[in-house]
């Protein structure tokens, strides 16, 4: 079918594009939230406040994943408007655009785009809290994109499916699932699998950054 085709051939760019702008709007928020913090030397006031650990690595945690979920909703309306209103596409392509974004699918991808960004929020803040100034963890972070980028664009990929393996790779799974959400030929099954693998990264991630901001030489490192 025609969404079978849109969804095989450009398929792979949408989970491309809101992967890496999950990742860089999370990216800042979580340095400023925790090195940057330290750098400003207002960490040792809001540990002083009445509010617990926890409620603190949650606040910030809260305010990181929105971040990176607010930059890739942007991502995802800025591509559809330019779809959109783009000129001379041929009728079948805008016909198979069309057809691709529906409720069913806009649902599915922004189940699997929450995730993914709880899983980003808890890796970058937990670096952040390690390093010890704005710069440091600048250094720290940065190559991560590389880990982000190659995942997602292999997704893109023609010939490589989503299935059992490949449901369990973290972002590689989200880009290939995404591809199969827009063309229609989604398994319960795999996506199922996705989902599963994602929530126990998130869940591992916000426990082990909880775990990470308890550690007294880990907030005071470099102090």
């Amino acid at each position: 079918t025609s969404k079978e085709k849109v969804g095989e051939s450009i398929g792979g760019l949408l989970p491309y594009f809101f992967i890496l702008f999950c990742f860089l709007g999370a990216m800042y928020p979580a340095i400023d939230l925790g090195a940057g913090e330290k750098e400003r030397a207002t960490l040792e006031t809001l540990l002083t406040s009445p509010a617990s650990r926890m409620e603190i690595v949650v606040g910030k945690f809260l305010v990181i994943t929105c971040s990176g979920i607010i930059s890739a909703l942007i991502a995802i309306l800025g591509l559809y408007l330019s779809f959109k209103h783009a000129r001379g596409l041929p009728a079948g392509i805008m016909e198979g655009i069309t057809r691709m974004i529906e409720f069913k699918s806009i649902g599915l991808l922004l189940s699997l785009l929450v995730p993914i960004c709880v899983f980003f929020a808890a890796i970058l803040l937990s670096l952040s809290i390690f390093a010890r100034s704005f710069k440091e963890a600048q250094s720290i972070i940065t190559p991560l994109n590389f880990m982000i980028i190659i995942p997602a664009f292999i997704g893109m990929f023609p010939g490589i499916k989503l299935s059992t393996a490949t449901a369990l790779i973290p972002v590689l799974n989200v880009s290939l699932a995404t591809k199969e959400i827009i063309s229609g030929t989604i398994k319960t099954g795999l996506l199922m699998e996705v989902y599963l693998s994602l929530v126990v990264l998130a869940v591992l991630g916000l426990w082990f950054c909880s775990w990470w901001f308890k550690r007294e030489e880990v907030i005071f490192r470099g102090i």
